[in-house]
């Protein structure tokens, strides 16, 4: 596996904070990592890097091999990294089917292609039966459905998660779980933040920890949880 996304020594400061400082991650093509570290520790900061919504201070973000620091989010969308934000961020009173066809849209040119890509996005979070419903109208599980469909249909190569099980239930995370494992089973890229480290213990294969915005961990989701710093900044074990 060829690495998919390299992390160069990002910063980000703001004012006298320095939220992600000097951090060095490199994601392997069909990686599925998870990111993890306590409230404030700057791993939101370093997805909005990755992502495009904030720009680094210092270091460089690498797509492909590509140098990617300066473009703008819908750039590196349209190069193959999508996400879902920390809350909703759908349009609530505009039906599912168009929610989705939108984030299509924007990519795909072509309207049979953006509606084929749109159906099959729905397909695989298993929202057909809610095409024409309004988000509005939807459970917390299904919306997040329809932000991951969102996510799917512009054909991405690295998807980032940020908190996918945050206010779902055990049942809820399973079907998200099996939904994520299947299209990584497929090729796609995963990064996953979560604070909910038994789900996501099970399925990734990689964990880095930040702390204070620095890099603490970076190895096997096994070796993390008997690591010594990691158990007293984010487990509280002295």
């Amino acid at each position: 596996m060829g690495k998919l996304l390299i992390c160069d020594n990002v910063t980000k400061r703001f004012g006298g904070l320095v939220a992600v400082n000097r951090v060095s991650v490199e994601v392997s093509r069909g990686e599925l990592l998870g990111l993890i570290g306590p409230n404030g520790s700057g791993k939101t900061t370093l997805v909005n890097l990755i992502s495009g919504v904030l720009a680094p201070d210092e270091g460089r973000v690498l797509f492909e091999g590509r140098d990617i620091t300066k473009l703008k989010p819908h750039e590196r969308v349209a190069l193959g990294i999508s996400r879902i934000f920390q809350g909703m961020r759908v349009y609530p009173y505009l039906p599912v089917y168009y929610n989705v066809e939108l984030s299509a849209r924007s990519v795909f040119k072509d309207a049979k292609l953006a509606r084929s890509k749109t159906i099959w996005a729905l397909t695989t979070t298993k929202l057909l039966a809610e095409t024409l419903e309004l988000p509005a109208n939807l459970t917390p599980y299904k919306i997040k459905m329809v932000e991951l469909a969102r996510a799917l249909v512009t054909n991405p190569k690295l998807v980032l998660l940020d908190e996918p099980f945050a206010g779902l239930s055990p049942e809820e995370v399973s079907e998200v779980i099996e939904i994520v494992r299947k299209l990584n089973g497929n090729g796609l890229t995963f990064i996953i933040v979560e604070h909910k480290l038994r789900y996501l213990m099970k399925i990734v294969g990689r964990v880095v920890v930040l702390n204070e915005g620095r890099k603490i961990f970076d190895g096997a989701p096994s070796e993390a949880v008997n690591n010594e710093e990691v158990s007293r900044v984010y487990f509280g074990v002295v």
